[in-house]
């Protein structure tokens, strides 16, 4: 009796860890862009850490275009809506050292910076009438931020030293 009592127990333990286990699973494999576009991507994808910058992906919001091969998203805060879109850095930027200059440049960079993971420019485009946007290069991602309200230089900063990557 005694003997049944402690096996029935220790194949109890077993299913709890393997239930355990599968759930710990399904919490690490989860990722906010949905599967379907997901496996058509083949670079880094950077997104707003919610809790670090208040900034909240909208689920709804991803597209993928299979042709040009760029991902578009939302992210919303409060009082402020960031189209995010991103793509695999094309291979001027990193075969030709003048390219990232040129292009910011071309697109009214008034400032640049380093973040954590690659390089920032804060741009007013002419095609945006003077609205804000920022350029962003790293780890083999290329990624454009256009903001429904400007950011301070310091909201910039906060927000590339606080994204997540998937990949």
């Amino acid at each position: 009796m005694k003997k049944r009592i402690v096996t029935g127990l220790i194949i109890l333990l077993y299913a709890i860890a393997i239930v355990v286990g599968v759930k710990i699973f399904q919490v690490m494999s989860k990722t906010p862009i949905p599967n379907d576009i997901k496996k058509n991507i083949s670079f880094m994808v950077f997104y707003p850490d919610h809790k670090k910058t208040g900034y909240s992906l909208v689920q709804d919001s991803f597209k993928y275009n299979p042709d040009s091969k760029v991902l578009l998203f939302n992210a919303d805060s409060a009082d402020n809506q960031l189209v995010i879109t991103e793509q695999a850095t094309p291979d001027p930027f990193n075969d030709i050292p003048q390219y990232w200059p040129s292009f910011t440049s071309e697109l009214n960079s008034y400032t640049e910076f380093d973040s954590s993971d690659g390089k920032v420019a804060l741009t007013r485009p002419a095609e945006l009438k003077g609205g804000q946007s920022a350029v962003f290069n790293g780890k083999g991602t290329l990624m454009f931020i256009h903001p429904k309200k400007d950011l301070s230089d310091d909201e910039w900063r906060k927000l590339f030293n606080n994204l997540k990557i998937i990949k």
